[in-house]
């Protein structure tokens, strides 16, 4: 028996890719030594494992605060932008309304308007998957969704939305926008200094790609306070774990290692870009930690992994497409010698 609901049925599990390369430029992971040694202050911390994590996440939200400059109440943590993402579907989106963002965008946008029987539209990019924002307007008006997913910098195509063009289509509606800025510290186009400016809109970060903290699962959310209240009454108690949350919070103190870090990335992603465009494949300028290309090479990704490098291949719509994280000097450096010897 199928005890499955209707909307799930169709749905094919999130399988990451299990190949096992030194090299792995996959997943937009960071740098593993970035904050390395926190692993051994929380060794030596007094957390106790015995006791629920304070669910107001006080000293969390407080180096949140001063980091992004904003008060707990306009602030809500969770276990990863996703199941923040997730719990604003839940929050906000009943049965048979629509949810629009980009397309191609972040797959699990659309896993979320299924699994809570919502519509989900995507608008679709121009040439090089340039964004227009009049046209994303236009399908705004003409579907009125009641939440709007913008992923900026956009993944996989690593394309921007400047803040004006976010602020234009911010002002065309009055549905709920959820802006997903995971890559934002790549990019500089951040509004997160205008976000009470607006209410509707909430900010959606993470602490996985630019302080290189994926393994800890630790996102959060910046709105104005009605939206947070509301957001509240559906997270679950305790969301984040104590672990988590004292390594997050740590790390957040010592935010200059992440200018740092983010600087380096900036610079390798530049080279990664320009000697990909030499060679003579279709590489597309990128606001975030990896770089999205074409190619036409048979089995590239296979003929890669062959040589201990491992990327991320796309298939259905994106066939003959691939993104490439930048990872350390050395990493990037691999990719780009095994590459030359495949083409």
């Amino acid at each position: 028996m199928n005890r499955e609901k209707e909307s799930i049925r169709s749905l094919e599990p999130y399988v990451t890719n299990p190949t096992v390369c030194s090299v792995k430029l996959d997943a937009n992971e960071g740098d593993k030594d970035l904050y390395r040694d926190l692993l051994k202050k929380l060794g030596e911390s007094d957390i106790t494992l015995n006791y629920y994590p304070d669910d107001s996440y006080s000293e969390l939200k407080k180096e949140i605060n001063n980091y992004v400059g904003y008060e707990p109440k306009n602030i809500t943590v969770g276990n990863g932008s996703s199941e923040l993402l997730d719990l604003c579907v839940k929050t906000f989106v009943d049965k048979d309304e629509t949810i629009l963002s980009l397309d191609p965008t972040f797959s699990m946008y659309s896993i979320y308007a299924q699994v809570f029987s919502a519509k989900y539209i995507g608008a679709k990019a121009e040439e090089d998957f340039k964004v227009n924002v009049d046209s994303i307007i236009k399908d705004i008006k003409e579907n009125n969704p009641k939440l709007i997913i913008l992923c900026n910098p956009n993944n996989p195509t690593g394309s921007v939305l400047t803040k004006k063009e976010v602020r234009k289509i911010v002002k065309s509606t009055d549905a709920l926008i959820a802006l997903d800025e995971a890559y934002m510290e790549f990019g500089d186009e951040s509004l997160i200094d205008e976000v009470m400016d607006y209410d509707n809109l909430l900010i959606v970060k993470t602490v996985s790609k630019a302080f290189s903290l994926a393994g800890i699962r630790m996102g959060y959310i910046v709105a104005n306070e009605d939206i947070i209240t509301s957001i509240e009454k559906v997270r679950a108690p305790y969301n984040l774990n104590s672990l988590s949350a004292y390594i997050a919070t740590e790390a957040l103190r010592q935010k200059e290692r992440m200018f740092d870090y983010v600087k380096k990335i900036k610079e390798e992603r530049e080279k990664i870009y320009k000697a990909l465009v030499y060679l003579g494949v279709k590489a597309y300028k990128s606001g975030a930690n990896f770089v999205f290309f074409k190619s036409d090479i048979d089995n590239l990704q296979k003929k890669l992994v062959d040589k201990d490098v491992l990327i991320r291949k796309f298939s259905g719509k994106l066939d003959g497409y691939y993104r490439v994280s930048v990872g350390t000097k050395g990493q990037n450096e691999k990719f780009l010698e095994a590459f030359k010897e495949v083409i």
